[in-house]
């Protein structure tokens, strides 16, 4: 009875601290900008004006019938992330590894970009996620749900 109270308790703090650790993380906003031959990924809600952000990885897949194709990642070396303010598409910066190399993007072609890293100081390090599906339409990187609502409401 003991050890089943016990493991009971281990199991409720176990899901506590997960819960806790989940709850405490940040959303950066990813904005898609360029052509689709040379795309910049720029972090922050102005790709006028982006913010730094210390990005542990990035990938990009091609997603049609329900599949997820990656067309391109990376990844940090080692376990730190790295500060940057934009990203362009198929140049893997200084201290970068490529996981899966660049494939040429297409227009009328949805994709999912999804960075991640960490934000705050040295002490107080909270892990960030951000990017969505993005769609080249009428020569401009546009979220992939305002498309599709245009495109519901054409004749």
């Amino acid at each position: 009875m003991l050890k089943r109270r016990a493991a009971w308790r281990a199991g409720v703090a176990l899901v506590a601290a997960a819960t806790s650790m989940a709850a405490c993380s940040a959303m950066i906003p990813v904005i898609i900008s360029g052509d689709p031959e040379r795309p910049t990924a720029s972090f922050g809600a102005d790709p006028a004006r982006p913010e730094k952000a210390c990005l542990g990885g990035l990938a990009v897949h091609e997603l049609s019938n329900a599949m997820m194709r990656p067309v391109w990642s990376i990844e940090a070396r080692g376990r730190d992330c790295r500060g940057l303010r934009q990203i362009v598409y198929g140049e893997t910066p200084d201290g970068f590894a490529t996981t899966v190399s660049p494939v040429p993007l297409k227009p009328g072609v949805r994709y999912a970009v999804v960075g991640y890293g960490l934000t705050g100081g040295a002490l107080s390090r909270i892990p960030w996620r951000g990017g969505g599906d993005f769609i080249f339409e009428d020569g401009q990187w546009r979220p992939a749900a305002a498309f599709s609502a245009a495109a519901a409401q054409e004749p």
